[in-house]
């Protein structure tokens, strides 16, 4: 059993969309059984917080924020949508992946906006999106969705407060605390760990880095967007323990090379 990991895309009608052409051909190449998106697929800017009240929020739109989204869905699965036409000419086998998509705290704009906006309700929403109706299975925001042995969400909580997890480690952070293996992204920094558990199992902790535009670069996070991690992982042979016999953590760069 093989699964991908799709760390913060971040869709933005600002930045075009062809690293998902690049990926989805990957996909197609890899034929992972599972996909695992960690959350903030969906950028969302025009309901950023942040921006609110300033010069750069004029212009910013939800229906563009929503288009961009879908178009990168669209992008991602039009490689697999081909390879199968052909398959079913050929009346031979698909490849239909397991897709999981976890919200992350962008998609939790929108319903964040309807609660501080009650007469928005019903007029926006996270069914906006059409995760749903593109084939993933949704887990909510801040909620675990767990497959084979490994727990993953957007981030991962500790304590009464509920406060993130976070560490210049985080790897080693998220093993050590949660005590199974975990995947989050989030941070958009690459950082692993493992550790052994005293049955002799082993499990890692995984920030898992980002697959944002290799451009991006919005108000929340200016000046640090250098310091991230862009590109996908691949567990390779899980033994649905919480481990594999392998995983490579594969560059946005060589997906771009190699992918076109």
């Amino acid at each position: 059993m093989n699964l991908l990991i799709i760390p913060d895309a971040h869709a933005n009608p600002d930045y075009d969309n062809e690293r998902f052409t690049h990926l989805g051909k990957f996909i197609v190449a890899h034929k992972p059984e599972y996909i695992v998106c960690l959350g903030d697929f969906a950028d969302m800017p025009s309901l950023s917080s942040y921006d609110k009240g300033t010069k750069g929020f004029e212009g910013k739109r939800y229906k563009k924020d929503i288009n961009s989204c879908i178009e990168a869905q669209e992008k991602l699965m039009e490689p697999l949508k081909a390879y199968n036409a052909q398959k079913k000419k050929n009346k031979d086998k698909q490849y239909k992946p397991k897709m999981h998509m976890c919200l992350g705290n962008h998609e939790d704009r929108i319903s964040r906006a309807t609660n501080s906006a009650p007469e928005l309700d019903g007029a926006i929403g996270i069914k906006d999106l059409q995760y749903e109706k593109n084939g993933w299975k949704v887990t909510q925001f801040k909620s675990v969705l767990t497959v084979a042995g490994i727990s993953f969400s957007h981030y991962f909580t500790s304590g009464i407060s509920g406060r993130p997890i976070s560490s210049v480690h985080l790897g080693f952070t998220l093993v050590s605390k949660l005590h199974c293996s975990a995947v989050q992204g989030h941070t958009h920094l690459y950082n692993h760990a493992e550790q052994t558990r005293p049955d002799g199992q082993k499990i890692f902790g995984l920030s898992a880095g980002c697959y944002s535009h290799p451009e991006y670069s919005e108000n929340w996070c200016r000046d640090t967007e250098h310091q991230w991690w862009r590109g996908v992982i691949m567990l390779n042979q899980l033994d649905g323990e919480g481990y594999y016999d392998e995983i490579v953590a594969v560059t946005q760069r060589k997906l771009s090379r190699e992918y076109q």
